[in-house]
């Protein structure tokens, strides 16, 4: 029977517009064939899920759908790091790698703490004499 928890956190910082960033979760303990692995993010949106051999993609949040990966042969290298492309500042919060076993008992539990720095908006006022009767307007420009 194998029994192992490892509860750990890390941080992660990356400039916003980065094409990818790696979300590091390993272990040096042997993982069975069984072994199911779940990526959520801070609001419990799902991720990334490995089970059975492959990706569960049908499980994962929409807003990840062609925006991660894992490495082939995770459970033989115990690499089960999730590669994150393109992360914006929505994306800024915690990840959590839960690792089961077949019966589902948490093996292994670890946070990654992901901040995307960068300006995310960039607010100015201007004034439209033509369309608001010389109002001043606030206006919100999302910088990409």
């Amino acid at each position: 029977m194998l029994w192992f928890v490892v509860f750990s956190v890390c941080e992660v910082e990356v400039d916003s517009g980065v094409e990818s960033v790696q979300l590091p979760c390993k272990t040096t303990s042997h993982l069975p064939d069984d072994t199911k692995v779940e990526w959520k993010n801070s609001y419990s949106m799902m991720a990334y899920v490995y089970q059975n051999g492959s990706d569960q993609l049908e499980e994962q949040h929409e807003s990840y759908r062609e925006r991660t990966e894992m490495k082939e042969d995770l459970l033989r290298t115990r690499d089960l790091s999730l590669t994150l492309k393109y992360p914006t500042d929505s994306d800024t919060g915690t990840f959590t790698c839960t690792v089961y076993n077949r019966e589902g008992k948490i093996l292994m539990k670890k946070e990654v703490k992901l901040k995307v720095k960068g300006q995310c908006c960039l607010f100015y006022f201007y004034n439209d004499n033509n369309n608001n009767k010389g109002n001043s307007l606030l206006k919100t420009v999302k910088i990409i």
